[in-house]
């Protein structure tokens, strides 16, 4: 069952499953289906498109009425696939106004729409940048390193776990941004991960909460409504919630995160990079 969840700067389409081929292929000619007699069925009927066109069709569309592109996450763990659509008109005349401040770097149409994004969502890696512009691998590495030569971004990170916040050079204070405020563009603390520590942060009711919680507690129910609860006291990544409730990631991830998220309760700090090595989790 497909979940549309409504947020204050985008919506995000939630399906069960994950996608079939990489997230930097998607939109490139060519699909892998799960069922190509259901697909060949719904395309001979005209419920459905050339295989492999949809989201070509979507950032076609997008792009036609200035929105930003939409981006996309498959997490095989969870089993699921997510789209996310911003809510934001890129290169508006506020935009234009505020890149304006950067003309001496001489940067090209794709450079800003990746630096409004990360004034947007406060970070972008290189498979978001390819998803935003359609680039490939190695020109979206090249255009990320000249911005970070610039002093435009910041590199963090290493490997796959690369991505960039704002560098020292760039003014992320836009006159007018349509988004909530992102916490990333400053430099995030280390992780408090001591679990005296962690405890000691939280309220005296959600301590005596936490103590009461043991290992063959098996009202799921219960212990989400407490993540909800330690989450609206503080911001919270997986291994300080696991932590908490003295349970594996793994757990706390599919069994308490994953639902809350579903149901509209709790949503990424980080919130157009889910896999970002810094993330956490608030309620809402």
């Amino acid at each position: 069952m497909s979940i549309i969840v409504r947020y204050g700067n985008r919506l995000e389409i939630k399906n069960p499953g994950f996608s079939l081929k990489p997230e930097e292929q998607l939109g490139e000619p060519g699909s892998k289906n799960r069922n190509p007699f259901i697909a060949s069925i719904f395309h001979e009927t005209n419920l459905a498109e050339t295989k492999g066109s949809g989201i070509r069709t979507m950032r076609n569309l997008m792009e036609k009425s200035s929105l930003a592109p939409p981006t996309f996450e498959s997490n095989h763990t969870a089993n699921l696939f997510t789209t996310s659509l911003l809510l934001h008109h890129f290169l508006n005349e506020s935009d234009l106004q505020w890149l304006n401040t950067f003309s001496k770097f001489d940067l090209n149409t794709v450079q800003k729409k990746g630096l409004i994004f990360i004034r947007e969502a406060g970070a972008i890696d290189n498979s978001t940048y390819r998803q935003l512009n359609a680039s490939a691998v190695l020109k979206a590495s090249n255009e990320l390193r000249s911005l970070k030569d610039k002093g435009l971004i910041e590199q963090k990170g290493k490997g796959r776990a690369t991505y960039y916040i704002t560098g020292s050079v760039l003014n992320t204070e836009p006159k007018s941004l349509n988004t909530e405020p992102s916490a990333l563009n400053t430099e995030p603390s280390a992780l408090n991960t001591e679990p005296q520590s962690l405890i000691q942060e939280l309220p005296y009711v959600l301590r005596e909460k936490i103590k009461e919680l043991g290992q063959r507690e098996l009202d799921v129910e219960k212990i989400k409504s407490l993540v909800y609860e330690i989450c609206k006291r503080r911001n919270c990544s997986l291994k300080e919630l696991s932590i908490l409730l003295d349970r594996k990631e793994n757990t706390v991830f599919r069994k308490y995160i994953v639902p809350l998220k579903e149901e509209g309760k709790l949503q990424h700090t980080i919130i157009d990079m889910p896999n970002h090595p810094d993330q956490a989790y608030k309620s809402i």
